[in-house]
C-alpha cells in the first residue's frame, strides 16, 4: 500500500523537517487523513478545499503550487472551457515516496537524515582472552559481521525484496548495530518477522515494538524460569564442591583452588564461569571440569548484561 511506504520511510519525521507553512501542513494532514480511510486521492475544487481546511482560496492556491512544485503532493486539473476557473475540479493526492520530495535542505542531506534514532551505545562488547590463548570460543566471536547477521535475519523469507529495499535494509542494519544490542534486534526480528516492514521503522519505532513484544510475551512464567536458573546454579556449585573435595588427589594449585572458591561463593556462579572459561588455559588441572560444565555458563557483557543464551543440555 502507498501509505505503508510512506510510514516505512518515516514520512512523518521527514515532514517535521520540511519547513512548510501552516496552510501546507493543513493540506498534507487532510490528505493523510483521507489516506487512512483508504481514499488516496481527493476530487474537489479550490474553493471547496479552502473551506474544508479553513483558509482563503488565495492561500490555498499558493500552498498547493509550492507543494506540487516540491513534489510532495500531486495535483491534476480537469480542464473544461464551459466551467470557470473557480469551479474547475482538482484531483489531489500525496506523493508517498519521500525520496522524490524536493526538500529545502543542503545538497548533502537526504530524507533519511530525518529519521530519529536512539543515542549510540557507549561501547561494543569486547572479547577477553589470555595472552597465551589464541583460540576464541564461538560464544564471543561470530564469523559473520554483526550487521550482516541483522540483515540476514530481516531478509529471511523475503524473496521478493527489490534491490533498493535491500540497499536500504543494509544501511539501516549498520545503524541498528550502533543504537541497540545486537541480540535484542535479532530477538525482535525473529519474533515479529514480516510484521516489521523495514529496519528503518524498527529503529525509529523501537519503543513501540518493545512494548508490543512485552505484551505478547507476558505469559512467560517468570517464577518457573527463575527456579530453573537456581537449579542450574546449584548444579554448578555441586560440581565445584566435588572438585574442591578432590583438590589433593587432583593436585590443584592455589590459582585453581581460588577460582573454584570464587565460583562456589559467587552470587551469579554461571556468569562468573563464563569469564573463568575465557582464561581456562591458566588452569590446566581444571580442563575436564570446564569441558563438562561449559554448557552451564551464562555469557554476559562487561556490564553484566546477558547477550546470548546457550541451549540447555541435560
Amino acid at each position: 500500500m502507498p501509505f505503508q511506504t510512506f510510514m516505512g520511510e518515516s514520512g512523518f519525521k521527514v515532514l517535521a523537517m520540511a519547513r512548510l507553512g501552516s496552510c501546507e501542513y493543513s493540506i498534507i494532514l487532510y490528505l493523510l487523513n483521507c489516506a487512512v480511510s483508504g481514499m488516496h486521492e481527493l476530487v474537489t475544487t479550490e474553493k471547496e478545499f479552502a473551506t474544508l481546511i479553513g483558509y482563503s482560496t488565495e492561500e490555498l492556491q499558493l500552498a498547493m503550487e509550492n507543494l506540487n512544485k516540491r513534489r510532495i503532493i500531486q495535483v491534476k486539473v480537469h480542464e473544461t472551457q464551459a466551467v470557470s476557473k473557480d469551479r474547475q475540479s482538482l484531483r489531489v493526492g500525496m506523493q508517498y515516496d519521500v525520496h522524490l520530495w524536493q526538500l529545502n535542505f543542503d545538497q548533502d542531506v537526504t530524507s533519511h537524515d530525518a529519521v530519529l534514532f536512539p543515542f549510540k551505545r557507549e561501547a561494543n562488547v569486547f572479547s577477553l582472552r589470555s595472552r597465551d590463548q589464541s583460540d576464541i570460543t564461538p560464544t564471543i566471536k561470530h564469523p559473520t559481521p554483526t550487521w550482516k547477521r541483522i540483515l540476514e535475519a530481516f531478509l529471511e523469507g523475503r524473496e521478493d525484496i527489490s534491490d533498493q529495499e535491500r540497499q536500504n535494509a543494509e544501511r539501516d542494519a549498520h545503524i541498528l548495530v550502533d543504537t541497540h544490542a545486537v541480540d535484542q534486534v535479532l530477538l525482535m526480528l525473529r519474533h515479529f518477522g514480516s510484521r516489521i516492514p523495514t529496519l528503518s521503522l524498527l529503529a525509529s519505532a523501537w519503543q513501540h515494538y518493545q512494548t508490543l513484544f512485552e505484551d505478547e510475551t507476558d505469559k512467560v512464567d517468570i517464577l518457573e524460569a527463575r527456579h530453573k536458573h537456581l537449579e542450574m546454579d546449584h548444579r554448578l556449585r555441586d560440581a565445584v564442591e566435588l572438585m574442591l573435595q578432590q583438590k589433593s588427589e587432583l593436585q590443584l594449585n592455589s590459582d585453581e583452588v581460588d577460582v573454584l572458591d570464587m565460583l562456589y561463593n559467587h552470587r551469579h556462579p554461571r556468569r562468573q564461569l563464563f569469564w573463568a572459561y575465557q582464561t581456562r588455559g591458566r588452569y590446566p588441572n581444571l580442563k575436564d571440569f570446564f569441558e563438562q560444565n561449559s554448557f552451564l555458563m551464562l555469557p554476559v557483557t562487561s556490564s553484566g548484561t546477558v547477550f546470548k543464551k546457550r541451549p540447555h543440555q541435560d
